[in-house]
């Protein structure tokens, strides 16, 4: 419950400042996603998430780049095919080892139009948002301990507020 209220908030805010920073709404929502997808402790889905998306981008940007430079018709799915592979063999290699993370990045690339920057700097905002939304899910959490001693936690929001420690 302390972590979906953070989220909630965090979200809230996030979608009111991200257009002012000329940032886009989904593309955070993608990071954060990826963050709390990678499930295992706070630095490591920080960590793990930040470097499968922005992997994942420079990926799409090589097919995007790639395909325009290519002089026949079927040069983008030739192109997406060989780097889709590599997209997923490089998911088994320490530090990139989240290929979900890395296709999250991709399809945001293409989804930007190929606008790095800001599809980079929207994703690793979105995963500080999964990650400040853990943290402040914590806080809530243990604000709630002291406010209402002996009361457990609705549900396993001890043993996730644990998980991500």
């Amino acid at each position: 419950m302390a972590t979906a209220l953070a989220t909630g908030l965090l979200s809230g805010i996030w979608t009111y400042i991200a257009p002012l920073f000329g940032m886009l709404i989904w593309a955070g929502f993608a990071g954060c996603t990826t963050f709390f997808a990678v499930g295992t402790g706070r630095w490591r889905a920080l960590a793990t998430a930040t470097i499968t998306n922005v992997t994942g981008v420079a990926c799409g940007m090589v097919i995007l780049v790639l395909a325009s430079a290519a002089d026949f018709s079927a040069g983008m799915a030739i192109l997406s095919g060989i780097v889709t592979t590599i997209m997923v063999l490089l998911g088994s290699v320490k530090p990139m080892n989240y290929t979900p993370g890395i296709f999250v990045g991709a399809f945001s690339a293409f989804a930007s139009g190929g606008d790095w920057f800001v599809i980079t700097i929207s994703l690793l905002c979105g995963v500080l948002l999964g990650f400040f939304s853990a943290e402040l899910g914590m806080k809530f959490a243990e604000l709630y301990r002291k406010l209402v001693p002996g009361k457990a936690l609705a549900g396993d929001e001890e043993k996730k507020a644990k998980a991500l420690r």
